[in-house]
This record gives structure tokens, sequence and C-alpha cells, in this order.
């Protein structure tokens, strides 16, 4: 997924080799490249600490508090991408900064796509360990 002005754009960015090709065919400058996970609302603190294994250190408790918070608001509008905030981290002995967006869904509980954009490298890097995590649930 990329993001542009809040609209989600399909360029396959998640995935296999095919979908990275569809992301080179359809990548503009201008669109960053992002990568995304769902999660249930009570399942927020695990997919930041999933998400964290890629990066120097984990992502500090009181931003994973923050974005919880946020999240958990009942006054955000279903369907529309929030941004959520910007985090710093240290990827591969690097500072870098990690934008975090997301949808809400309350149909049947609260149910949350996070939305991770940044530097090229550290958009495949999560994306490979959602990769990883999905093929360890088996889905």
């Amino acid at each position: 997924m990329t993001l542009a002005g809040g609209v989600a754009i399909t360029a396959g960015t998640f995935g296999e080799e095919p979908s990275a090709i569809a992301y080179e065919e359809g990548y503009e400058d201008d669109i960053p490249l992002a990568t995304s996970i769902d999660a249930e609302l009570e399942d927020v603190p695990e997919t930041f600490k999933l998400i964290s294994e890629v990066f120097d250190e984990p992502i500090p408790a009181e931003d994973v508090e923050r974005m919880h918070l946020l999240v958990s608001n009942p006054d955000l509008d279903e369907a529309t991408v929030h941004p959520l905030g910007e985090l710093e981290v240290t990827y591969d002995g690097r500072p870098t900064t990690l934008i975090v967006e997301a949808e809400v869904y309350r149909e049947d509980g609260t149910y949350i796509v996070f939305y991770f954009s940044g530097d090229e490298d550290l958009v495949f890097a999560i994306d490979d360990r959602i990769t990883a995590y999905y093929e360890e649930l088996g889905i």
C-alpha cells in the first residue's frame, strides 16, 4: 500500500515478489512507500511489539500507549485514514522516522488497519516481518 493525501492506492508492497514488481511499475517519487498490518483493538500493544522487532530498540511503551489511545477514540470516523504520528526509531544503526496512520472499523468490535511509511529499506523490513508473522499464523 502507498498513501497519498489520505487515500490508499494499491501498489502492492505487501507480499511476494510480483507485488514488488507492481510497486516498481506504479511508483511515483512523491508517493511514500507504506506497508500495513491488521489488528483488533486489544492487540495493539502486541502489534507494535511485533513491528519493534525490526528496530535496534523497541518502540517506547509511552508511544505505543498513545497510539492505542488514539485508535480507541470512539469519535474517529470509520474507514478514513487518520495520522497517528511520527516515531523516531533506529533501524540498522541509523536514526529514521516511522510515520504511523490507521483506519478504524467498528462492525464487530474494533478493528484497525495500521499503515507504516518511511524510508524504503525500513518499510520493506517491516513488511518482511509482517509477512513472516502471517506465515507463522498460517495466513
